[in-house]
């Protein structure tokens, strides 16, 4: 493209940085000008990441305001955890840039929710009723005119994007309990060990053990969501899984279909809401939804089979790619006016 939109990337060592900036390179509407990192500022990015040595000769710089601005980006994908990315979201706002969060800080929009599932209270909670949920295929037109993007959960992306068009269709019966089993790949913890996710080689090589039993923090966000689609309070009691996989998400979702409604008609309702969306895959049942099929790409596959009134709907998702980066620039697709699939079709992201 003729003009390609300066970017930054902040945190881009990380694992969500590190692939935001894989899609970025190869993207033709955008041109990363800026590659963050405070702990290892001044270091060539193919050092601290080799996987790029070849690929380029950005040079990582302190993530401050100062020094984003002078890069001359005019958007912002935030791969950092707060207090590093609050700290600096009212100046970017300020100098007119726009901003797409991976992490947690502009998903939930109440700041007392925040509170209460991160431990922490936000920096800047004056920005979150203005912050749009950024489920790409749900939120497409407010995303487009957004200045504040946050970034779904990986899991609660697998979680809401079944669950969604179902509730919009009147399909499901909120009353009655809606489980959901999940897994996840160890690169969901990020390039760190997680005492309470047992998260070592170690630990995880031919095992497979729960985590957070219905009290990770994605489901505030699922709930959340939920909630305003069905216009009244609806739970989701969800419990994660640590599996011996390098990357991707698997959700089995199981709820109670109201009368006369059935995996045809839960199927119907996924083609209607996601025709002509491009990363929504819906298979004719659930054995096809495998996490191999997803893997390096930024597909969310679904499918389902109920046994009278209970659903069992099975997705997939890659936790790096749809689950983080990739539904970043698609969102930023969305916000620039590209095609949403812009950058995004390639397998082995």
């Amino acid at each position: 493209m003729s003009t390609a939109i300066p970017v930054a990337v902040l945190g881009a060592t990380g694992y969500a940085g590190e692939h935001s900036i894989r899609i970025l390179l190869g993207h033709p509407g955008f041109r990363i000008v800026h590659a963050g990192s405070d702990r290892l500022a001044g270091t060539a990015l193919a050092e601290a990441v080799p996987a790029f040595a070849g690929e380029t000769d950005l040079i990582l710089a302190p993530d401050t305001p100062e020094a984003i601005r002078a890069s001359e980006a005019q958007a912002v994908v935030l791969c950092k955890k707060s207090p590093e990315v609050t700290k600096v979201v009212p100046a970017l706002l300020e100098a007119g840039l726009r901003l797409v969060d991976i992490g947690a800080e502009f998903r939930l929009k109440d700041p007392a929710a925040y509170a209460t599932w991160y431990k922490a209270e936000h920096d800047c909670p004056e920005l979150l009723a203005e912050a749009v949920y950024g489920l790409s295929e749900v939120a497409a037109d407010a995303i487009a005119a957004a200045r504040v993007v946050g970034n779904p959960g990986c899991y609660a992306t697998s979680m809401l994007l079944p669950l969604i068009p179902l509730l919009k269709a009147d399909l499901i019966d909120t009353s009655r309990a809606m489980v959901v089993v999940g897994y996840s790949g160890v690169s969901g913890a990020g390039k760190r060990f997680i005492e309470g996710n047992n998260n070592l080689y170690y630990a995880m090589d031919g095992n497979i053990h729960s985590y957070k039993a219905l009290g990770h923090q994605h489901q505030a966000e699922v709930d959340q969501e939920l909630s305003t689609i069905a216009g009244k309070p609806v739970h989701v009691q969800f419990v994660p899984h640590l599996a011996p996989l390098t990357r991707g998400i698997h959700s089995t979702i199981s709820c109670t279909l109201k009368p006369g409604a059935d995996a045809a008609a839960a199927t119907a309702a996924w083609r209607a809401a996601y025709q002509g969306r491009p990363f929504v895959r819906i298979h004719a049942d659930p054995k096809s939804v495998e996490v191999a099929n997803v893997a390096g790409t930024n597909y969310c596959d679904i499918g389902c089979v109920n046994d009278g009134d209970c659903l069992v709907i099975c997705s997939a998702i890659d936790n790096l790619v749809k689950g983080a980066a990739g539904q970043a620039i698609q969102n930023l697709n969305l916000m620039y006016g590209y095609d949403e699939a812009l950058g995004l079709r390639n397998r082995g992201i």
